[in-house]
C-alpha cells in the first residue's frame, strides 16, 4: 500500500477535473477509487489558476484597544456596502 502524498492529491484533483470519475483517475494513478474519492477536492483549483492577490502594505505599529469598551455591540455589527465589498476583497486574499 502506497502513501498518499500532497503531489498525489494535486495529481488526483486534476486528472478528476479532466477524466470526471473516480474509477479514471484511479487507472491512471494506480491508487483505488475509494481512496482517490477521499482526496477530491470541492471546485478544485491549481494555484497557479486561483486568482491571488497578495497583502503588501504596512501593519500598523500601535493597537487601540479602547474600540472594545462599548455598551452596545449592534450597530456596529451591521456593515455598510463599502464595508461589504472591502470584505470580498479580503475573502479573494484569502482564497487558495
Amino acid at each position: 500500500m502506497r502513501v498518499v502524498t500532497q503531489n498525489d492529491i494535486k495529481e488526483f484533483n486534476k486528472l478528476y477535473i479532466e477524466f470526471k470519475t473516480y474509477a479514471a483517475v484511479a487507472r491512471a494513478t494506480g491508487f483505488s477509487p475509494a481512496t482517490v474519492k477521499k482526496y477530491i477536492i470541492k471546485d478544485y483549483k491549481e494555484v497557479e489558476e486561483a486568482n491571488i492577490i497578495r497583502f503588501n502594505r504596512a501593519l500598523p505599529t500601535e493597537f487601540d484597544n479602547s474600540i472594545f469598551r462599548v455598551d452596545d455591540w449592534g450597530p456596529l455589527c451591521v456593515l455598510n456596502e463599502q464595508e461589504v465589498q472591502d470584505i470580498k476583497v479580503l475573502w479573494n486574499e484569502l482564497e487558495v
